[in-house]
Parts: structure tokens; sequence; C-alpha cells
């Protein structure tokens, strides 16, 4: 593609741009406490015990 040339003519200016967008792209991951955890836990089990479905989100 010839109209984005001319970003590829300074290399640290292409790279900064490609380690912003990454940064911008990055979910935090969130964290789950042992009750939140075990609760899982235990949805799971009993999905798998009762052939069910089970939506994590």
């Amino acid at each position: 593609m010839k109209k984005w040339s001319p970003f590829e003519s300074m290399p640290e200016q292409y790279i900064g741009l490609q380690e912003v967008i990454k940064k911008q792209l990055e979910v935090t991951q969130t964290l789950l406490t042992e009750d939140q955890i075990e609760q899982i836990n235990l949805n799971l089990i009993e999905a798998l015990n009762k052939n069910k479905k089970f939506n994590i989100k």
C-alpha cells in the first residue's frame, strides 16, 4: 500500500506507534477472590455433572 509508505520512512516513529496501539489493545486482568474462584469451580462441577452449558464472563 503506497499510502502508508511515508510512515515507514522513520522507523523509530513506526515502532513507537506500534507500541501505543499495542498498549491500547491491552485488557487488564481482574483478580478473583478465593470465594469467587470456589463459586466458579462449584458451578463448573455442577454443569459437568448435569450436562449443562456454563458461561463465564
